[in-house]
């Protein structure tokens, strides 16, 4: 007990003595800030040290956005010649080539613009050709003031175009100086070797007669667009070796016949296009595209880009067959399952055309029966398609549900036949895109948005008038 007393007297006088010091420390502090604001000196220094930071703040404010001003200027002036626009694994496109191609491109817009407006001017007088031309002025004028979408459209022309090239030159594809030269005396119809021969087209056949299978199906005869194969007409009883009412006509040119005309006196003769017609008429163009900064240089290489595409196009496509599957179909078109079911049910007492006539939706065939001719795959919608190919010749369809309602097909026919010229172009075109998607998808492709800062907006359309309200 006598040890734990004098332990506390102890403590009681340690925490006296603490709180005396801390009224000192407060006392001497205030003294200290009264004696700060009553020095002069003292407040002139502190006042000083404020101003400075506040100088040092604002001179940093203003380095910063004078350099993000001076660097926008020196990319759109100075960096954007070493920056390109977009980088093609390892090909640079030329950023002078971009602003070359986009006026070259909105050059040519502002021409179809003119011949729609000149052919507006001739028509106005009929509302309804008015109204049309005036659509499609506006189309034209719309597409060209969104200067930032017409960019990107050409930009992705350039990366298109480039990379075909470097496809085309791993394929051991060129395009020579004097390939170029003679596409554009072709673009002014100057021909120094003689006009050039037509084109030999793909072969024709005759429209038949339809078969027996066909004509029981169809339950009237009709006309298809080519007849029936050898093999189905062994099927109907006909001998193998009788003569095809399948005609085919190769294609051939042959010479006009020569006519002997009487005397008469001629009349005038026409001035041959020379070569120093062709000159003029190229020099001509060539100022033109000067006025709107796009030289020479760029123009032959955009007609490089053009050739190098046809090349490489008719190398992929080489191998698209001119034959392919297709079926002959019909059907009818009603609005739900159990109007389809319905129809199923009437087609086994009625006749197939005078059902179709009476209830399907689809105007464009009803009255023959929605008769939809030969078609190969990729033309109808999946649905369709699947169903229609699936059938056997002469069998109807369960109701074929797609976004155009529901359907009961009926297959007239299938084979093997030869493509249209429109069809072949078609299926190329097919052929030629999905081989191109593909590439494209594993391109090394890195785009510098530097392009929206150097996008030209000039040529413009300028009119004395105004050619649309």
């Amino acid at each position: 007990m006598r040890g734990i007393l004098p332990y506390c007297h102890s403590l009681a006088a340690l925490g006296k003595k603490r709180s005396v010091n801390n009224k000192w420390s407060k006392k001497c502090l205030h003294k200290k800030k009264e004696k700060t604001k009553s020095n002069p000196r003292i407040r002139a220094i502190k006042e000083k040290k404020r101003t400075k930071l506040i100088l040092i703040g604002f001179i940093v404010t203003a380095a910063v956005i004078l350099s993000m001003v001076g660097y926008a200027v020196l990319r759109t002036t100075f960096l954007k010649n070493f920056i390109s626009v977009v980088k093609i694994a390892d090909q640079k496109v030329d950023n002078d080539y971009f602003e070359a191609r986009v006026r070259l491109e909105r050059n040519s817009y502002i021409q179809q613009f003119q011949m729609l407006y000149t052919q507006y001017q001739l028509l106005s007088e009929d509302p309804g050709s008015a109204e049309y031309f005036e659509q499609q002025l506006q189309q034209v004028a719309s597409i060209l003031d969104d200067v930032e979408s017409f960019g990107e459209m050409v930009l992705n022309n350039i990366i298109d175009d480039e990379i075909i090239a470097i496809q085309g030159r791993e394929m051991g594809i060129d395009v020579s100086e004097s390939e170029i030269d003679t596409l554009m005396q072709q673009l002014f119809n100057y021909f120094p070797d003689g006009t050039p021969t037509p084109e030999v087209q793909l072969s024709e056949y005759a429209t038949p007669t339809v078969s027996k299978t066909q004509e029981a199906i169809l339950g009237s005869t009709a006309t298809p667009d080519m007849e029936e194969t050898e093999s189905e007409e062994i099927e109907n009883g006909e001998d193998e070796n009788a003569s095809s009412d399948e005609t085919i006509i190769e294609a051939t040119i042959e010479p006009s016949p020569t006519i002997t005309a009487a005397t008469q006196t001629p009349g005038p003769t026409a001035t041959p296009y020379t070569e120093e017609m062709f000159q003029i008429a190229l020099n001509k163009y060539i100022e033109d595209l000067d006025a709107i900064d796009v030289s020479k240089t760029y123009l032959r290489k955009y007609i490089y880009y053009y050739l190098m595409n046809q090349k490489v196009r008719d190398a992929v496509t080489a191998d698209v067959p001119l034959e392919q599957e297709q079926i002959w179909a019909r059907h009818i078109l009603v609005p739900t399952t159990a109007e389809a079911i319905t129809v199923l049910a009437r087609l086994g007492n009625e006749e197939w055309n005078d059902v179709a006539a009476d209830v399907s939706l689809d105007t464009s065939n009803k009255d023959s029966g929605g008769d939809l001719r030969w078609f190969s795959r990729g033309q109808m919608v999946t649905e369709f398609e699947e169903a229609a190919f699936a059938l056997e010749v002469g069998q109807i369809s369960d109701p074929i549900e797609t976004q155009f309602g529901w359907h009961i097909i009926q297959l007239v026919n299938r084979g093997i036949r030869p493509l249209s010229p429109a069809e072949y172009e078609n299926n190329q075109n097919i052929f030629f895109e999905e081989w191109f998607t593909g590439i494209k998808e594993n391109a090394d492709i890195k785009i510098n948005n530097i392009w929206k800062d150097i996008v030209p907006a000039d040529p413009v359309i300028i009119f004395d008038e105004p050619a649309v309200n």
